[in-house]
């Protein structure tokens, strides 16, 4: 079994609302009981971690993403672009933490920790778009702008109160997105309220794929197609609040575990990929890839 005994954390600077810098002596000390070298790097801008971790993957048998999805996000693309397999873990501190629980890490740093200092592991699939690696959901359609339209500073001071705000702006405007979706032999034209791609337990904080296989070279396709707004709206509040297995044989919802799909998106509406903003009007997804995350 492999020796690990050098940790980088890197760090997002606004973390736990701006207050991370006050907590890294603590969490320093905790995991020098068990590892030799432990340094922390902070992000210098809002999409530096992945530079960081590229860099930086060569001279660490562990690489810690410290922050929120979008700092995991990040973390992971560094890591998987640089060649090199340091493991890779999470102390959550962001606004959702999506990714740490589906990997059952808890929110609280002492738990977090020692999740650090177990080690215990998994593997995890990871889709590939030709460029980045999308960890835990590409999606578009009703309320997903909720993930990006929040802005940095109301989520620092309100957490995911900033999310339920904006979402509420949208709350009545159901869309009726005209895409093209190519999987397995279908090829689907219509127009969508909600569209999927996952991998985990959760979208934010929405407990919605409970128990899905992390590892299977598999993930799951989503589509709500749009009919009149009222059965559209309780098709998609049935699935936040029952999760995909309380859809069986429904013509206007589509859940399939893929491996591979292609998107054209006719009106180019913006995405979120692991929680952040993205335009395209075409895209191809495989799932090709896994790594080794730490888990609880």
């Amino acid at each position: 079994m492999k020796e690990y005994s050098t940790v980088l954390i890197l760090y997002n600077p606004n973390a736990m609302r701006g207050r991370i810098d006050e907590f890294l002596p603590a969490i320093k000390k905790r995991l020098m009981t068990r590892y030799s070298k432990v340094d922390f790097i902070a992000s210098p801008n809002e999409l530096g971690v992945e530079e960081l971790a590229k860099k930086n993957a060569e001279y660490y048998d562990i690489i810690i993403a410290c922050g929120g999805d979008g700092t995991v996000h990040q973390t992971i693309n560094g890591v998987m672009k640089s060649g090199f397999k340091p493991l890779v873990g999470i102390l959550p501190y962001g606004t959702c933490n999506d990714v740490a629980f589906t990997l059952g890490i808890p929110n609280d740093m002492n738990k977090a920790l020692d999740c650090i200092l177990r080690l215990n592991t998994t593997k995890y699939d990871l889709m590939y778009d030709g460029t980045d690696y999308i960890v835990y959901a590409l999606a578009t359609g009703y309320i997903t702008d909720a993930s990006y339209s929040a802005g940095k500073k109301i989520k620092k001071k309100l957490g995911r109160f900033a999310y339920v705000l904006a979402g509420i702006k949208s709350f009545f405007k159901i869309p009726a997105l005209p895409m093209t979706v190519e999987f397995e032999d279908k090829r689907i034209h219509s127009k969508f309220a909600y569209f999927m791609l996952m991998n985990g337990f959760r979208v934010g904080g929405f407990k919605i794929n409970k128990n899905e296989l992390l590892d299977n070279a598999k993930v799951k396709l989503v589509m709500i197609q749009r009919t009149n707004a009222i059965a559209t709206f309780f098709r998609f509040i049935k699935l936040f609040l029952r999760g995909v297995k309380a859809f069986k044989d429904n013509k206007y919802v589509i859940i399939k575990d893929i491996d591979n799909v292609k998107i054209e998106n006719h009106s180019n509406t913006p995405f979120t990929l692991d929680g952040e903003k993205i335009n395209f009007l075409k895209k191809s997804i495989k799932v090709n890839s896994s790594i080794e995350l730490i888990k609880k």
